[in-house]
């Protein structure tokens, strides 16, 4: 039995943690986003539920996609990691674009949620990514030194 089961379900479970670590805070700051329009508007509440939609789209699509490319080489995720990010700032302005003279909207509030909703979810994130404890190294593997192979030389 090969270990890539084992390490592509660990790898799962890796994301599923991130992102149950960021989504659960980010709808939280969201609501209170929401509801801290409500005391403004009902225009600010929308927008403020926009902007938090579109946060908490774009932060879980990223994560999707580093799953779904964990085990591609190195050059292909950056590739693809790249076309996501294009995608995402392609979206966001267009959705920009479309929405600036929508009077609905308030441009304040969907900012102001993005930002918050982007802080929460970018610092629980790292929180969760911390806790995973993913060594930068393999500690047991095969490229540790092996001292008591070697023979001491005699440099007489």
């Amino acid at each position: 039995m090969s270990a890539t089961p084992a390490r592509t379900a660990s790898q799962s479970d890796a994301f599923a943690q991130l992102l149950r670590g960021s989504l659960l805070p980010t709808v939280v700051a969201a609501l209170a986003c929401i509801v801290v329009g409500l005391f403004s508007s009902p225009k600010a509440a929308w927008s403020a539920a926009l902007g938090a939609a579109l946060v908490i789209f774009f932060f879980s699509l990223t994560l999707l996609v580093m799953k779904r490319t964990a085990d591609l080489p190195p050059t292909t995720v950056m590739i693809v990691v790249m076309l996501t990010y294009t995608f995402k700032v392609v979206v966001l302005g267009v959705a920009m674009f479309l929405l600036r003279d929508v009077s609905w909207v308030s441009g304040y509030a969907v900012g102001l949620a993005i930002t918050v909703c982007a802080l929460v979810w970018l610092f629980f994130e790292m929180r969760a990514y911390k806790r995973l404890r993913i060594f930068a190294y393999d500690p047991d593997g095969a490229a540790a030194l092996d001292t008591t192979s070697r023979e001491p030389r005699d440099e007489s």
